[in-house]
């Protein structure tokens, strides 16, 4: 897919998902919270295929060791997966938050802390990997 098809998809989808969101904050509809979220599911979807087929390619060619053209590592290709099972570990939590059963927010934002964290470490060793004063 090229980037400006990436890009009008997740647009898309957020779009989507933004509309429906305050559809159901505004009262206009009572619908769970599931169904509100199923246009980010299929994006996630989308992603962990993405990843997966990606992951697969770079098993059965090695053509620049263990990078591929796109300079991206095994590793770093297995920390999307988890991302992406993070990511929906923390909707899901959200979802059962709003839906009214008694899950302490603490525990609801674990997975998105986790995340962030670990973006943030990733960035800090992409920087480091990227200085011109190594």
């Amino acid at each position: 897919m090229a980037a400006v098809q990436k890009a009008i998809f997740s647009s898309g989808i957020l779009l989507v998902t933004a509309i429906l969101f305050a559809l159901r904050v505004d009262k206009s509809v009572d619908w769970n919270w599931f169904l509100i979220f199923i246009p980010l599911w299929l994006f996630d979807a989308v992603m962990i295929t993405y990843i997966i087929v990606n992951i697969i390619i770079h098993f059965r060619t090695s053509f620049c060791g263990n990078v591929d053209r796109n300079d991206m590592t095994k590793n770093r290709k297995y920390g999307l997966l988890v991302f992406c099972v993070f990511k929906i570990a923390f909707q899901v939590l959200l979802c059962l938050r709003l839906e009214g059963f008694q899950i302490s927010l603490y525990y609801v934002l674990i997975p998105l802390w986790a995340v962030l964290v670990a973006g943030l470490v990733d960035n800090f060793f992409v920087l480091k990997a990227s200085s011109p004063y190594r």
